[in-house]
């Protein structure tokens, strides 16, 4: 439950909806209080000062009132860095958004990974900077969440994860050291979980392997709702290929 009245806290807006004629709902995420849905009154109409500033990607002040658990945004100001992200940047935008949105406790401080939004909005930008970013990102979610990966040691010997050797990521428990054949869980090489436990994701050998088991983790905790920037990804790499 909120407190009933916050003045000018750091956020940045992850998801809106339409709330009757002329008002939305915005989700917002902010460092004290995790996730947050405020009532922006008014804030549909094309010409109202709210609707301009309430877009994703931009760095806000927002101040709001009310016991309920949808609290009354009563003010939004600018608070200095914004980005216009195009093609498969915007989608990679989107996806930080979507985990945010879906994966975040509201009313819970989120300090740590509130730190992390901002930079890697940025280092979205640069494709060379993407593929860590992200991985980086989504870490340090699941470890807000308590949900962080294991992957310092196989989970049934308790042996350190060893470069030389094969795995499965058994979902959500860890990895276990297996011969090819064992086709149960995530294939991944202990190249590969080293490399996650150094945060080095920028390796083409164990990049790949990487990201597929976060994508599986981050599936795993999403419960079946699905992400609409995937789709979105999808399409602007589709169109940055010439593919019709």
């Amino acid at each position: 439950m909120t407190v009933a009245r916050v003045t000018l806290q750091p956020a940045y807006v992850v998801h809106t909806r339409a709330f009757r004629d002329t008002s939305l709902i915005v989700e917002v995420f902010t460092p004290e209080y995790g996730r947050m849905s405020l009532l922006a009154r008014g804030a549909k109409s094309g010409k109202a000062k709210k609707s301009l500033i309430l877009q994703p990607f931009r760095a806000l002040h927002v101040s709001w009132a009310g016991r309920s658990e949808l609290p009354v945004l009563s003010a939004v100001e600018e608070a200095g860095n914004s980005l216009r992200l195009q093609g498969e940047a915007l989608a990679c935008g989107y996806y930080v958004n979507e985990l945010i949105y879906f994966l975040v406790p509201r009313f819970e401080p989120s300090t740590n990974l509130f730190a992390e939004y901002w930079p890697v909005i940025e280092s979205l930008t640069t494709v060379e900077r993407r593929e860590e970013a992200l991985r980086t990102f989504e870490v340090t979610l699941l470890e807000q969440i308590g949900y962080a990966p294991q992957i310092a040691h196989d989970i049934e010997s308790g042996l350190p994860i060893e470069p030389g050797k094969n795995y499965r990521y058994r979902i959500p428990e860890g990895p276990v050291q297996v011969e090819n054949t064992d086709k149960s869980g995530i294939a991944i090489g202990g190249h590969a979980l080293l490399d996650l436990q150094r945060q080095a994701y920028a390796h083409p050998a164990t990049s790949r392997e990487i990201r597929f088991l976060m994508r599986s983790l981050i599936h795993y905790h999403l419960d079946g709702r699905e992400l609409i920037s995937r789709t979105l990804f999808s399409s602007f790499r589709k169109i940055d290929s010439g593919v019709r």
